[in-house]
C-alpha cells in the first residue's frame, strides 16, 4: 500500500476503527447528529431530555464497546445495532427490562451498561453451551417469557426487547396484554427481504403494517440452499395492527460507520 505506514497494533479490540483523535471526533459528531435527529422524530414519547441523553450516549458507547465481554457475536447484534440498543435504553430510562432472546449475552451486557439500576429479566429457551456473558444481577429464565408472571407492570417505565425470531404479531399481542407499551424489536424485515435472516419472525412488524400485503399471499424464498414458504394470514396480523400506535425502523448507521448493516431494529409504542 504505497504511502501508507503499517505496523502491529497494540489495540486488541479486534474492531477496525479510526484512531486519529480529530477524525474520530468527526465520526462521533456525525453519529450523534444522525441519532439525535432520529430520537427527536421517533422517540418523542421518551421522558424529557431524551435528545441530550442520546447525544451523550454516543460517546459513552464508543468508549465502552471495545471492552465488551463477547468478542465474537456473529449471528447476534453488531456495532450499529448495539449502538441503537444502548441509545434507546438510555433515552427511555426503563426500570424494568425484558429481553427475549439472549444468545451469548452481548445484548444483556448492553442493557446493563445502558441502565445499571434496571431490573432485567432475560429469556431464552436454549442457553446450553452458548452463554458467554452472565449478568450477576439479571434474572435468567430458560423458557419463553410468557411462562413468567409480570404483575403490575408500569407501562411508562418498562421495556420489552424481542430478538427471538418469534412471530412479531404474537409478541405485540402478548406485550400489550401484560401491560408493556414500549417495545424494541430486532429482525423486522419487509416481506420482500425475508431471505435476509434465518427463521424470520413472520409476520414481521413491517408485514403487519404493509397495506399491499393481502391475506392468503404465499411468500417463498431461498436461503443457504433451502427453500422456505409462508402464507400470510390476516388473523395473525389484524389484532396486532390495532394495538400499534407507532412503529419506526431506526435508521441504518452503516453509511456512517461502514460496519455491517444491522437487522432492522424497530421501536414500537402500543396503544394504552
Amino acid at each position: 500500500m504505497p504511502g501508507i505506514t503499517v505496523r502491529p497494533s497494540e489495540d486488541d479490540s479486534a474492531m477496525p476503527r479510526m484512531r486519529s483523535p480529530a477524525l474520530a471526533a468527526r465520526l462521533k459528531a456525525e453519529l450523534s447528529a444522525a441519532i439525535v435527529s432520529a430520537v427527536e422524530r421517533y422517540l418523542d414519547f421518551a421522558p424529557p431530555g431524551a435528545a441530550d441523553r442520546a447525544a451523550a450516549a454516543v460517546g459513552e458507547f464508543l468508549a465502552l464497546y471495545p471492552g465488551r465481554p463477547v468478542r465474537d457475536n456473529k449471528g447476534g447484534s453488531g456495532f450499529n445495532d448495539s449502538l441503537w440498543i444502548f441509545v434507546v435504553v438510555r433515552c427511555l430510562q426503563p426500570r424494568l427490562i425484558v429481553e427475549s432472546g439472549v444468545f451469548k449475552g452481548h445484548t444483556t451486557w448492553l442493557l446493563r451498561q445502558a441502565r445499571p439500576d434496571a431490573e432485567i429479566h432475560c429469556f431464552d429457551v436454549n442457553l446450553t453451551g452458548r452463554l458467554v456473558y452472565r449478568d450477576r444481577d439479571a434474572v435468567l429464565h430458560e423458557y419463553d417469557w410468557m411462562e413468567a408472571p409480570f404483575p403490575g407492570v408500569d407501562a411508562q417505565s418498562s421495556l420489552a426487547f424481542f430478538d427471538d425470531h418469534i412471530n412479531q404479531a404474537k409478541r405485540v399481542r402478548e406485550a400489550h396484554e401484560r401491560g408493556f407499551r414500549h417495545l424494541l424489536f430486532d429482525d423486522n424485515f419487509p416481506v420482500y427481504n425475508l431471505y435476509a435472516t434465518g427463521g424470520p419472525p413472520v409476520p414481521t412488524l413491517d408485514m403487519i403494517l404493509d397495506d399491499e400485503l393481502r391475506p392468503g399471499t404465499e411468500v417463498c424464498w431461498t436461503r443457504k440452499g433451502k427453500d422456505y414458504a409462508y402464507t400470510y394470514r390476516e388473523e395473525d396480523a389484524g389484532p396486532a395492527r390495532e394495538l400499534i400506535a407507532r412503529c419506526h425502523a431506526l435508521p441504518d448507521l452503516s453509511p456512517l460507520t461502514r460496519y455491517g448493516t444491522g437487522s432492522g431494529l424497530t421501536v414500537v409504542k402500543l396503544v394504552d
